[in-house]
Formats: C-alpha cells, sequence, structure tokens
C-alpha cells in the first residue's frame, strides 16, 4: 500500500474539509494508501478510523503539503471547498477520489458520547442550547458582525433559547449578556465535544459553522444540526453554505459583491504591520464601522432564519423549567465561583498537561530522611502519640514531622509533648504562606506536607498507623534503591471503565489501587510525580469525585509520568477496622487502624490478632495522665472533622 504523510497548517475549518478528503480517498480508494497527518490541529483528527502513524523518516513515505487551488477559481466554479483537497489529491496521484457525504469527517470516541457537556454541569440536566461566536480574528475583520446586532437576537429569544458564547481568547470575541459564558474555555477538542451537544449554532463563516456540519448530531442523524451563518458578501454562497443553514448573504446587493465574494480581509486598517493592512486587502465599501455587505444584514433577518427552525418543528422552546435552569446556569457561568483553575471533564487534561508542561525544577536543599505525619485536632493528636511512642520503641531514630493546619488545631502544650520525642510540629498554614496552594485540607494535605519537608528521602505515615519495627530499613531495600518509591496495595483496582483513566490521559493498568497510609519516597527522583500529585489534590473538589481522596492520586501522577514505584506483592492482611501491611519479604510492619482508631475520650476496641496492643493501650494512658485532650485555642476543633486515613 501507498504511504502519505498529508501536511497542512491552514486554520481549524480548512482541517475540517481536509478529514473530508481524507475520508473520501480511503473509501474510494479502500485498502490501497496508510495515511497519517500533520496539521496545525491536531485534536480534529483524534479517533479518526482512516489514519495510519507513519514516521517522517521512512523512506517509503510520500508526504504532501496539501492545498486547494479550486479555491481561485471558486467564483466561478461550482464547486464546494469540499471539494478543494480532494481536487488537488486527484491531480497531485492521479485518482478520481469523489465526495461521499456534504460534510467534513470528525470523530468522537464512544466515551467522549457519554461524558455531560460543560453546559449540562452548569445546568445540572442536558439542556438545548445552541452556540454563539460574535467575533473572530484579526485577519479577517470583514466577517464580523455588530456585538449589539447579536444582543438584539439573544435578548429576542430570551426564556425560548439556551445560548453558549464560545471563542478563542487570542481573537476578538466581544461579550454577550444573558448568554453562558465559555469564551477561552475549551480547547477545540472541548469545542468538537460541545458542537455533539449543541441544538444549533449561530456564528460569522467560521470553524463552528464547518463543525456544526460535520460532528455527529447527538440523538440526530449527521449533518442535520441547524445553523445560522452571518455571511455578508466576503465568500460565494455554493462555496462555503451547507444544505440544511441559514446562510444570510447579501452577493450581488453591492457592486463589490455582483460577481461573487470579494475575499477582502480587513474592513479598515488596524496598523499592525500585516499585509493586510493593504489596500487591494481592504473593504472598498464601509458603512459606520461594518462592512457594507454586513451592515445590510438586520438582528431581525438573523431573527426570522432561527424563527424558521421552530415554524418548521426543527427545534423547540424551552420548558418554563429549564428556562429557569438555564437563567441560573447564565448567571453562574459569569460568578467569581466559576474561575479559570476550577476544573471540569472537559478541562482537566489540558490544565494537568499545562501544569507539567511548566513545572518547576527540584530544590536543591531537600537532605537526609525523615518520616511526615499529618496529625492535628485532639483525636488525630493522639493518633500520631501512639504512632511516634512506637518507632521509638522499635528504635526509629528517624526526625518526625508533625503536620497541621493551624493553632486551633495543634498549641504550645501539645508541642511541647512531642518535644522530647524528636518530633518538630509544623503548621502548613504558614508554610502556604511561602509555598501557596490552592485548595489545602486533610487529605490534601499530605502530598503537600511531604514536598515541602525539608527530607530528601520521607516516610509519610498516617496518624493512625502502627508501625511494627523501625522502618528506616526500607530505604535500604533493594526495590527503593531502584525506582525510589514505595507503595503498598488497597483492597481494589481500578476499573477499565472508571473514567479517572481518560480524564488524565493514563492507559488502563490492571494493577492494584494505592493505599496512602505509608508511602516512601525519594524526592529527587520523584520530583515531578510527587508535584502533580500534589497538583491533584489542589483541585481535590474535582478529582475526589473520580477517585476515593488522595491515595489514587499518587497512583495516577506516577503512571501519568512513567515514573516507577514498587510494591510489596503481599496483600492486606485484614483485622477488624485495620489493614496489615508487609513488607517485601512478606513480614507484617505496618498496622493502619483506618476505622479504629485510637480514642483518648473513651475505652478502645479490642482487635484480635493486633500485635503489640497492649503497649499502644499504655502510650495513650501516658497521654491522658499528661494532657486532658483540650487545645488552648478558642477556635479550636475537638477533632479535624476530616480523616488523615486514605479509608
Amino acid at each position: 500500500m501507498k504511504k502519505l504523510i498529508l501536511k497542512n497548517s491552514f486554520s481549524p475549518g480548512d482541517i475540517v474539509m481536509l478529514t473530508a478528503a481524507v475520508r473520501d480517498l480511503h473509501l474510494g480508494y479502500p485498502d490501497q494508501f496508510l495515511t497519517d497527518v500533520r496539521t496545525s490541529c491536531p485534536q480534529l483528527w483524534e479517533h479518526n478510523p482512516y489514519l495510519t502513524p507513519l514516521s517522517d523518516d521512512d523512506p517509503a513515505v510520500e508526504a504532501i503539503d496539501c492545498e486547494y487551488p479550486l479555491i481561485n477559481r471558486c467564483n466561478l466554479a461550482p464547486y464546494h471547498c469540499i471539494h478543494g483537497f480532494i481536487e488537488f489529491l486527484n491531480d497531485r496521484l492521479g485518482l478520481n477520489i469523489k465526495p461521499t457525504v456534504f460534510r467534513g469527517d470528525i470523530h468522537l470516541s464512544a466515551q467522549e458520547k457519554l461524558w455531560f457537556s460543560q453546559v449540562h454541569e452548569l445546568t445540572g440536566e442536558d439542556t438545548p442550547f445552541w452556540m454563539v461566536v460574535t467575533g473572530g480574528k484579526f485577519d479577517t475583520t470583514v466577517k464580523w458582525w455588530a456585538a449589539q446586532r447579536y444582543q438584539e437576537v439573544i435578548d429576542h429569544f430570551r426564556g425560548r433559547m439556551l445560548f453558549v458564547q464560545v471563542g478563542d481568547p487570542r481573537h476578538y470575541h466581544p461579550k454577550l449578556d444573558g448568554v453562558i459564558d465559555l469564551r477561552g474555555k475549551t480547547d477545540l477538542r472541548q469545542l468538537v465535544r460541545l458542537v455533539y451537544h449543541a441544538q444549533g449554532v449561530l456564528c460569522p463563516v467560521t470553524a463552528l459553522m464547518h463543525l456544526a456540519a460535520a460532528v455527529e448530531v447527538k440523538g440526530g442523524p449527521p449533518g442535520s444540526r441547524p445553523g445560522v451563518m452571518v455571511a455578508g458578501g466576503r465568500e460565494p454562497v455554493h462555496w462555503e453554505a451547507y444544505p440544511n443553514h441559514q446562510f444570510i448573504h447579501t452577493l450581488g446587493a453591492l457592486r463589490c459583491c455582483d460577481q461573487g465574494g470579494c475575499w477582502r480581509s480587513r474592513t479598515v486598517p488596524l496598523g499592525d504591520g500585516d499585509e493586510r493592512d493593504q489596500p487591494e486587502h481592504l473593504c472598498v465599501d464601509v458603512a459606520g464601522e461594518l462592512p457594507r455587505c454586513m451592515d445590510l444584514i438586520t438582528a431581525a433577518e438573523v431573527i426570522r432564519r432561527i424563527e424558521l427552525y421552530f415554524q418548521g418543528g426543527a427545534i423547540g422552546s424551552l420548558s418554563p423549567e429549564q428556562a429557569a435552569t438555564a437563567e441560573r446556569a447564565v448567571a453562574l457561568s459569569a460568578h467569581p465561583l466559576i474561575d479559570e483553575e476550577r476544573l471540569t471533564i472537559h478541562t482537566a487534561r489540558l490544565k494537568a498537561d499545562q501544569f507539567i508542561g511548566n513545572m518547576p525544577a527540584c530544590p536543591t536543599h531537600f537532605d537526609g530522611r525523615g518520616i511526615v505525619i499529618c496529625a492535628g485536632g485532639a483525636e488525630y493528636f493522639a493518633n500520631a502519640w501512639v504512632c511516634v511512642n512506637m518507632l521509638r520503641r522499635h528504635g526509629c531514630a528517624l526526625p518526625v514531622q508533625l503536620w497541621h493546619l493551624g493553632e486551633a488545631e495543634l498549641d504550645a502544650r501539645m508541642r511541647a509533648l512531642v518535644q522530647p520525642l524528636n518530633v518538630a510540629c509544623i503548621d502548613a498554614i504558614e508554610v502556604r504562606k511561602r509555598h501557596p496552594a490552592r485548595r489545602l485540607n486533610g487529605w490534601e494535605l499530605k502530598p503537600y506536607a511531604m514536598l515541602h519537608s525539608p527530607f530528601k528521602e520521607v516516610l509519610l505515615l498516617d496518624a493512625d498507623n502502627v508501625p511494627l519495627v523501625d522502618p528506616e530499613f526500607l530505604f535500604e531495600t533493594a526495590q527503593f534503591q531502584q525506582t525510589g518509591a514505595i507503595f503498598w496495595p488497597d483492597y481494589g483496582r481500578l476499573g477499565p471503565e472508571r473514567s479517572i483513566w481518560s480524564i488524565c490521559g493514563v492507559a488502563y493498568r490492571n494493577e492494584p489501587e494505592v493505599e496512602s497510609g505509608q508511602i516512601v519516597l525519594d524526592k529527587e527522583r520523584c520530583w515531578r510525580a510527587l508535584s502533580l500529585c500534589c497538583w491533584y489534590n489542589e483541585h481535590s473538589e474535582f478529582f475526589y469525585q473520580h477517585v476515593h481522596g488522595d491515595k489514587e492520586t499518587f497512583h495516577i501522577a506516577w503512571r501519568k509520568l512513567n515514573q516507577h514505584y514498587s510494591m510489596p506483592g503481599t496483600p492486606i492482611y485484614a483485622l477488624e477496622g485495620t489493614m496489615c501491611q508487609h513488607d517485601f519479604e512478606g513480614r507484617r510492619i505496618f498496622q493502619h487502624r483506618n476505622l479504629h482508631k485510637w480514642r483518648l475520650d473513651a475505652d478502645n476496641a479490642r482487635v484480635e490478632d493486633f500485635w503489640e496492643e497492649a503497649a499502644c493501650l499504655a502510650y495513650l494512658e501516658q497521654l491522658r495522665e499528661l494532657w486532658n485532650g483540650a487545645i488552648a485555642s478558642p477556635t479550636a476543633k475537638p477533632s479535624w472533622g476530616w480523616t488523615c486515613s486514605s479509608r
């Protein structure tokens, strides 16, 4: 088979046309070509069944810079732009490709179709909506229509239709009132998915017009999505319009477009040094701020065209309940709580990739080994007291840091109690002033404390964990020396159907989940993965919907960055309310009381086969003699109100 790499650096709308050419090449000449692409918009090719990955270095590959010279004859030749690349490939390859359908060829995966739209996330239901674009790129300002006229259209249909405004923040997209504002909040793939859910589109001649025809209609046949295009006189109708769209043009009404589209670029010069400021590229008939061909199109005409879809039965009005929900969503989309940092299923992967691309290098000041325990409030301080004393009982001399959130969780008396045990108390609120974190609560504190502790090699222990040995030997194991990370298994496994895999862009693995009651890390070797884990936890209001707390954020971060880790092969030995973990030789070394936490103010349940239980209870009795459980702060809480445990 002949191998082709098709190249093009044009805009998204042009690339949509190239997808049609690739489709029709393979439908017309099945099993004769292997095709790959190099274009400006790789997201438009995702899940495309006609592509085969090819190497640029393969001597059998023919690389073709695709053009469509047919556009130079479009005012006279009776062709649509969908013919452009097809004609080029026919001439270049000596073929006779025929268009098969009147649209581009954009594919969505089955999983993408199951995801809620960004509109659904705001309204809480599958509310019908239209997408609207109010401007475009600065290179073709002649395609812009007046923002106040778009606003008239929006106002006319308020209560009957919901509009969602989209647009690239690098371009001109004046804000509309009464719409869900998603400007700058979609990448190109997210725009494709939004189009899939959209009932219709209102826009100039732009990429959204081509996507409206190319993207499958949710619940309807392909190519049947309504659309109203405010086109004016720049492009000939037959070159741009799709059969089911209302393409509002003024060709033939003015001298400048009586022989077809004028193909001018700018209404007036912008003074940016672009060649489009030259006279041959400027509109010759300007009315106020608009090309006259666009000025002739009134808001009333656009309203009439949309009304045709109502009159013909293609669409219906929102119900009163949907209209009320839409109004609330419009208000929410403009609320400061909905900001660039708030993730959705559509933006999480993009934002994470941006974070990874800008991740700071590992600092050089980390040194030595130490243990980090997150424990604040009366309940978790009591658990940490037992944990630390058990460490010292077994001869562990490593320094310990006890992390907490403010004076309300750990006061001077509590610090004094643990100081003789070589324990330093660290207020994360103070650390946060030097190392900002978007969100920092209980589970979120665990990776944050590891990241910002001074230790190069660190053991994280949950406060309710009871060590049965000096755990420092774990740093010397061959497994740790090889990978720089030891995780322990949890009971379950993330199934292939779990959304977190695709949300984070991680290939499914059939392996145990991570139980984060104990973790051993070399921070220098694992800096990037630990930093990504912290970022996941800073956005816990999103990620904790898809995994249970912090524990799988470690797992996914390591897999996302292809960072290796070690894991003992012995599964959890379950006691009542307790998970027993083992070393690489299968010996029990940790007893994590994830459910049966130690209580200072009550009798503690006896757990069958819980080793060294008497010693633990003795340490609790010792603490009762030293401390009454009160925290010397008027805002103190009796306990954290959240669990530091991974369960």
